[in-house]
């Protein structure tokens, strides 16, 4: 998209309510004032549109005669159409999704495809971000599309041409770049932050095109300052590159089931008759402080499939009881649990005498499976790793 295709020199129509052109000096405004209050004031004409025409004559000649207000009015102008066009006197500057100012933003333009088998919703818009940010909500818009954007005969093509639209807007959006800091240097000098407002128009002028760039010239001109700032560089490559990270996943997901057999319950209850025992890294920590690493030769675990969203998983102590180390009384006390609190199995030792739970804080230790029954004891604390809603 060309900047030039997205604004007309006269958004709101007060020069052509004062029948000049844009290019007009003051004096022809002031002529032209007088010569059409002649007709539309209420002394002098008493039609029913009178009145209206006159304020809205008034209105133009109030913005068009004073030189702030008039550059003001020009220079969005060269950003906006009537359809957008913010409240002029009452700009508020962009800032980054913290609500923080920041001189490294872009508008990042993004289409989001969601099908629903009938109908399909299609979201379009500008991301004001830093470097940073981009690279979540791009990466966002990607999972979206990749997963949601295929469900329905519309939805597919839509969201392909959302695909190849967002992967090819990244560097490419001028428009929309030189619309976001051309507002932020008018509001910034509303806001008589002229530091702030000088930085602006400098990186607006990065997307304008010559029109732009003139408007840009006289603001700078007002302004009078010259700060030093320094800008961020992006890595657009980069950002067009996460957006092939989702497939790439999708695609890994499909083939994996070609190469990796699946094993099964009974596969691993076979493994585990054959295999007494097996060795793994144990870990032993001392009342003392301090800890020790070692293979050491325990007993083995089967492993119970974690879904924190399972409530058939959630037992619960039936007296106070000792969380230990290992499957054995042998092993250090990890943690004391009160009568009723609620943890999670993740495991069983091939005697089923020891469960291997989880706790609130996401720690794994063992209680022997006398001490435990099935259900939640006690309320979940906030914030616990054993279960998600």
């Amino acid at each position: 998209m060309n900047a030039t295709e997205t604004y007309s020199r006269d958004a709101l129509g007060y020069y052509r309510i004062l029948s000049i052109l844009p290019d007009a000096d003051e004096n022809q405004a002031k002529q032209k004032y007088r010569e059409r209050a002649k007709v539309w004031h209420p002394d002098h004409n008493s039609s029913d549109e009178a009145k209206e025409n006159f304020q809205k004559l008034s209105v133009a000649y109030d913005i068009i005669s004073n030189e702030d207000k008039r550059l003001t009015y020009d220079l969005l102008c060269s950003a906006y159409t009537r359809a957008n066009f913010p409240p002029m006197f009452a700009l508020k500057p962009y800032r980054n999704l913290d609500g923080k100012d920041d001189f490294n933003l872009k508008a990042v333009s993004l289409t989001k495809v969601i099908g629903k088998i009938i109908k399909t919703e299609i979201k379009k818009e500008d991301k004001i971000c830093n470097y940073a940010e981009a690279i979540k909500e791009v990466f966002k818009a990607s999972i979206n599309n990749w997963l949601l954007g295929w469900w329905g005969i519309k939805a597919f093509p839509y969201n392909l041409k959302a695909l190849v639209e967002n992967f090819h807007n990244i560097g490419h959006n001028r428009a929309e770049n030189y619309r976001l800091w051309l507002h932020n240097a008018v509001a910034y000098w509303q806001n008589k932050q002229i530091g702030n407002a000088y930085v602006a128009a400098i990186i607006a002028g990065q997307y304008a095109d010559d029109k732009q760039k003139l408007l840009l010239k006289k603001l700078i001109s007002k302004l009078g300052l010259k700060p030093k700032f320094k800008l961020q560089n992006w890595n657009m490559f980069l950002l067009q590159a996460v957006q092939l990270v989702m497939p790439l996943i999708l695609l890994f997901a499909a083939l994996l089931p070609l190469s990796v057999k699946v094993v099964s319950e009974s596969d691993l209850w076979n493994y585990f008759n054959k295999q007494k025992s097996i060795v793994y890294n144990q870990e032993v920590r001392f009342n003392s402080g301090g800890s020790i690493s070692d293979d050491m030769v325990v007993g083995k675990i089967i492993k119970i499939p974690v879904d924190l969203t399972d409530m058939s998983k959630l037992y619960h102590v039936t007296s106070e009881q000792k969380v230990m180390y290992g499957p054995a009384d042998d092993f250090d006390v990890l943690k004391k649990l009160k009568t009723g609190t609620t943890v999670r199995i993740t495991g069983i030792t091939p005697d089923e005498n020891w469960y291997r739970v989880m706790l609130d804080e996401g720690e794994m230790g063992f209680i022997r499976k006398e001490n435990l029954a099935q259900g939640i004891g006690n309320d979940i604390p906030y914030g616990s790793q054993i279960f998600h809603k």
